[in-house]
């Protein structure tokens, strides 16, 4: 049975960690504005920053999904126009053919520009995340493990991150990876509030 609000608090946390939600997160700010101090402050930003995170994943993953389509449906109406209409012209000149089918081939191309421009974007997001993630990391290192030096710090910080920005990787495999480093950052700035 729960018999704090720490320990109410305790328990909500470790489940957002296990399963990390916008709903989860800003619930959990509304716990955290009741905290005072630089601790619950930085708890706050984090949390803030990992909601901005798990909306923008979740609006990149819907992004894609619609881009992907419009292309597929925009090269299956291009398809589904374009053949009947060149098999009525059969008898036709091949400069007519070409006239006519070069709008719909243009549309395809412009669908497909359309996806590519989708994954310039989703780069973007890991870009953005990992210069937040990078400084946080820095400052929990830094409190946790003050005896490293400078190049050992950001050697450690580079193996966890540079995935991150490493557009080989497979976006769900970076996508998990982020969410993964934020669940880490999160819980460390907010497990010194529980002790407190």
């Amino acid at each position: 049975m729960i018999r704090t609000v720490r320990d109410a608090f305790a328990l909500s946390f470790e489940r957002l960690l296990e399963n990390p939600t916008p709903v989860g997160l800003w619930a959990l700010q509304k716990t955290l504005l009741a905290v005072e101090g630089a601790d619950a402050s930085r708890a706050r930003g984090v949390a803030r920053s990992f909601h901005a995170c798990l909306r923008a994943l979740e609006s990149k993953s819907a992004s894609r999904s619609a881009s992907r389509w419009g292309a597929l449906l925009g090269t299956a109406a291009v398809g589904s126009v374009s053949l009947p209409e060149l098999r009525e012209r059969q008898g036709r000149g091949l400069g007519e053919l070409v006239e006519r089918a070069l709008p719909a081939f243009l549309e395809v191309g412009s669908a497909l520009q359309s996806a590519q421009a989708w994954e310039i974007e989703a780069q973007l997001i890991y870009d953005e995340f990992a210069w937040f993630l990078y400084e946080e990391l820095w400052e929990v290192s830094a409190a946790a493990r003050p005896d490293l030096g400078a190049e050992e710090r950001r050697e450690r910080i580079d193996e966890v991150l540079d995935p991150l920005l490493d557009p080989a990787l497979p976006d769900a495999d970076r996508a998990a990876l982020l969410v993964d480093v934020f669940r880490s950052v999160l819980a460390a700035r907010v497990l010194p509030l529980l002790r407190s």
